[in-house]
């Protein structure tokens, strides 16, 4: 009996330490309710949130990346190009300040990351990526402009 008990014992201390090693890094994008306060963070969005965050959001801009504006934009959105993007923060720019929240979105998905990447490397803290894009805003019903 007693080597049944200090066997339950000992396999309970080990399952115990192995709860306790450091986590991993995760490679996914941390959800929008557990933001790094460390440094800014790309939350990946749908249209019916970015709908909520132009009705609630003060601090809201909303940036078109894709290059393609004349195609179609979000209402209220800003014509900044990504081949452009890092000249326009580096310009130290009204238009584009690190104490905003910005939408970014694109007529593709590569674009939208790579704009909510350089965002997040020039110390902008708060940045949606619409998933999905234009596209997905049309889709949604979303206001637009031509």
């Amino acid at each position: 009996m007693k080597k049944i008990l200090v066997a339950g014992t000992v396999l309970l201390l080990v399952v115990a330490l192995a709860g306790c090693g450091t986590p991993k890094p995760s490679s996914t994008t941390p959800d929008e309710n557990s933001p790094d306060s460390s440094m800014g963070q790309v939350v990946e969005v749908d249209a019916k949130r970015v709908e909520e965050l132009i009705q609630t959001d003060t601090d809201l801009v909303i940036i078109d990346v894709s290059g393609e504006w004349a195609g179609g934009h979000l209402v209220g959105a800003l014509d900044t190009p990504l081949d452009k993007l890092q000249d326009i923060i580096n310009s130290n720019s009204i238009t584009l300040n690190a104490s905003k929240h910005y939408v970014v979105y694109s007529h593709d998905e590569a674009t939208s990351k790579n704009g909510a990447d350089m965002l997040i490397k020039n110390s902008f803290m708060v940045v949606y990526r619409l998933v999905g894009g234009y596209d997905a805003w049309v889709a949604y019903g979303g206001y637009i402009e031509k």
